[in-house]
């Protein structure tokens, strides 16, 4: 089998929630503790910083990962979704997974695994790779809420840390911010410590409420270090407050993290870590104009990307696309009516049409164009905005524009 195979599996033959939504949704963690079990238990060999959100908790941890790595750690990192490639949910220092491993993997327990979904099996495909791999730290974002998401599995943590909480994923979370929370509470364990980035009042007490059931100390990521770049998302500096607050308990428990590290490190995790499409700048061409990605898509990391935009006080064209089995009534009523939209669908079953997606457009007061794909939205908007310095082309609305544009 080659690597291509291996990706052909995991893609084809396991519930999805990326690709096939809702129905790769499981309701209990029976099939993590299988794939763990199946995989010789890996998940308690490990040291573990586990981060839920609805908005920031990737950045956290590719913020975290970076300075832990820079201070001379070898660092696990699990994330999802990928925008390109699967192996970019499995780092260790930056660097993915091998496709030789990925082969490996799939090559070795095919034939053991029962029904796991895309996300349990790759769940446990990470911890191997950490555990073969003796990292001395792994930093676990979740993938939807907490209390039943597979990473909690876990049997306990250096810290939690839990982001700013929003809605999103409501029919699997609950319809409120104290339900959401709830969900996301679910990953605090007994004595160990957490990290509260900035949130809602009504959240913040659901955790804290938990907090107290798990004798777990409560700190704050509200302190912002000096020296930081500018940043086109004004949840960077929320972000980068969690992360160092999250850095300062770490070293409070004997991890070596030196202070001189953080800000150069923090300046420079996308380098560092290898994220993308966070408040992404691409700059212009001799044929097209700059671009701005971010993959907000729900409410809140929509409406701080604009507000990060709107600084800068230029003509928006936005190349927007997103999925069928979300109503994006409320995200489009934050678009400035101004904005010119390059609407589009990603190359997925799940994405909404074109034409509907600009029946909602049209309906929030929201004047452009359909194109026949992500691609061609995108050059047109580059295209528009070239030598032009009072327009900036942006993509935003879902991952999978996002994977497609990079």
């Amino acid at each position: 089998m080659d690597y291509q195979g291996a990706i052909e599996v995991l893609f084809t033959k396991l519930p999805m929630f990326q690709r096939t939504g809702p129905a790769a949704y499981k309701v209990n963690l029976d099939g993590t503790k299988a794939v763990c079990n199946m995989l010789g238990n890996p998940e308690n060999d490990l040291n573990y910083i586990h981060i839920a959100g609805t908005n920031g908790k990737g950045t956290v941890a590719h913020m975290i990962s970076a300075t832990l790595q820079t201070a001379g750690y070898k660092v696990g990192l699990f994330t999802s979704p990928h925008l390109i490639d699967f192996r970019e949910r499995i780092r260790v220092n930056g660097e993915m997974i091998p496709q030789a491993d990925v082969v490996g993997f799939v090559d070795e327990y095919e034939n053991k695994w029962s029904d796991p979904s895309f996300f349990e099996l790759t769940f446990g495909m990470a911890l191997k790779h950490f555990q073969a791999l003796a990292v001395d730290i792994v930093i676990l974002e979740t993938g939807m809420g907490g209390r039943l998401d597979s990473t909690n599995v876990i049997p306990s943590a250096e810290v939690c840390v839990v982001t700013n909480i929003g809605l999103d994923h409501q029919q699997f979370l609950g319809q409120t911010i104290r339900d959401i929370a709830a969900e996301k509470a679910g990953i605090l364990k007994h004595g160990v410590p957490v990290v509260l980035g900035k949130m809602r009042p009504e959240a913040q007490s659901v955790i804290l409420e938990k907090a107290l059931k798990t004798s777990s100390e409560m700190n704050y990521g509200r302190v912002t270090p000096e020296g930081l770049n500018e940043d086109y998302s004004p949840f960077f500096k929320e972000n980068t407050a969690t992360a160092y607050e999250t850095l300062k308990v770490l070293n409070s428990q004997g991890w070596d993290i030196p202070e001189s590290i953080i800000i150069e490190s923090f300046n420079n995790y996308r380098e560092i870590s290898g994220q993308r499409g966070r408040a992404e700048h691409l700059h212009a061409t001799p044929t097209m104009g700059s671009l701005i990605i971010d993959c907000a898509h729900n409410l809140d990391g929509i409406k701080g990307f604009l507000e990060g935009l709107s600084s800068h006080e230029k003509h928006l064209h936005i190349v927007f696309g997103t999925v069928g089995d979300k109503d994006p009534t409320e995200i489009l009523s934050l678009i400035p009516i101004n904005s010119t939209m390059y609407w589009c669908a990603a190359d997925i079953s799940r994405a909404m049409p074109t034409k509907i997606l600009q029946e909602f457009g049209e309906n929030a007061n929201l004047r452009g164009s359909s194109y026949s794909s992500v691609l061609e939205a995108t050059i047109a908007a580059r295209t528009a905005t070239l030598n032009n310095d009072q327009a900036q082309a942006v993509i935003c609305g879902s991952v999978f524009v996002v994977g497609e544009v990079i």
